[in-house]
């Protein structure tokens, strides 16, 4: 009874921190869920793969702590530098990821080494629906100001804009992106757009581990996702300042001992709030933690502070104890 007591209350023992919403994500209210004893079973149940290197994996240090209920769907913490799961909830279920997208194709269009600092704009046909469009057409701003507006953003035009100036059509591109996704071992993963507005993006959450353990090694995706604003200087005069999707970065979990490191948010109604996130404790410890399906907007913040600060309270990683001598 005491565990699954700490499974259903360990949630609310961390801070809570209001941040900035993901702008016109709408999603129908849900019914407040209580966690059932199925779900708290399930935790007790769960077993870890073996790691890659059992040397060198974290070693659960409070056996009796089987982890945190979350709203979450589907979600997952994965040690990044052995690959040992720490926690997974329904890990098999492909869902849609929303914007989480946009990550891949970050990944895909830098792969064609692009100038980032050559000229470009908005063009009339780049224009989607969707979140917001914080760039205005044909005023000129610079090929890695797309990028960010895409990735700090979350800005479904300026990734059209990097689609586009790819020199692929759209359907190429989507091609790569599902032929980068083999490449990385993403196995049950689909793309049919290069936004995330295609509730035909779906993934599982050991597959969105992959890519944001590839995305987060390329130095421009990385530094763009961990900045909670953006700004530049358009052609005509106007300043553009793009406010981070990411809440987690105004978080506990962006204060020392913990950084976000990086990551992505996706929204739809089909997927519900998705959030994957690079995290790390005193510069170490790298753990990625992957959420889908959760129920609202700051329900996917919350999910991914109460799984790192479950991950790091109960697990010891290798060079801890070695300090402890």
């Amino acid at each position: 009874m005491a565990q699954l007591l700490l499974a259903t209350t360990l949630l609310q023992v961390y801070p809570y921190d209001a941040g900035m919403v993901e702008r016109y994500a709408t999603l129908p209210s849900a019914e407040l869920r209580q966690p059932g004893a199925f779900e708290a079973m399930a935790l007790l149940r769960a077993g870890l793969p073996a790691a890659q290197d059992a040397s060198r994996a974290p070693k659960k240090i409070d056996p009796n702590s089987v982890g945190v209920v979350t709203s979450a769907v589907s979600a997952i913490v994965v040690d990044r530098a052995t690959g040992s799961v720490l926690y997974e909830k329904n890990g098999e279920d492909p869902r849609s990821i929303g914007s989480i997208t946009k990550l891949m194709t970050a990944f895909v269009f830098l792969k064609g080494n692009p100038d980032l600092s050559s000229p470009s704009s908005l063009q009339a046909s780049d224009v989607r629906s969707g979140g917001v469009q914080h760039v205005s057409v044909g005023d000129t701003v610079t090929v890695d100001n797309l990028l960010h507006a895409s990735l700090v953003g979350s800005d479904n035009s300026a990734t059209a804009a990097l689609v586009r100036l790819s020199g692929l059509s759209e359907g190429d591109f989507v091609g790569k992106m599902n032929e980068t996704a083999a490449e990385l071992g993403m196995r049950a993963t689909t793309f049919l757009d290069p936004t995330g507005l295609s509730a035909d993006n779906r993934s599982i959450p050991s597959d969105l581990v992959r890519l944001l353990d590839a995305a987060m090694k390329v130095d421009v995706i990385r530094e763009a996702t961990e900045q909670p604003v953006t700004t530049f200087v358009g052609s005509s005069g106007r300043v553009y300042s793009i406010d981070t999707t990411d809440e987690l970065l105004n978080s506990f979990l962006n204060q020392a001992p913990y950084k976000v490191v990086g990551g992505k948010t996706g929204f739809l109604p089909e997927a519900g709030y998705c959030l994957g996130s690079l995290v790390s404790e005193k510069d170490a410890h790298e753990i990625i933690v992957v959420v889908l399906g959760s129920e609202t907007i700051t329900g996917r913040f919350q999910d991914v502070k109460a799984l790192s600060a479950w991950a790091y309270k109960v697990f010891e990683w290798p060079d801890e104890k070695t300090a402890t001598l």
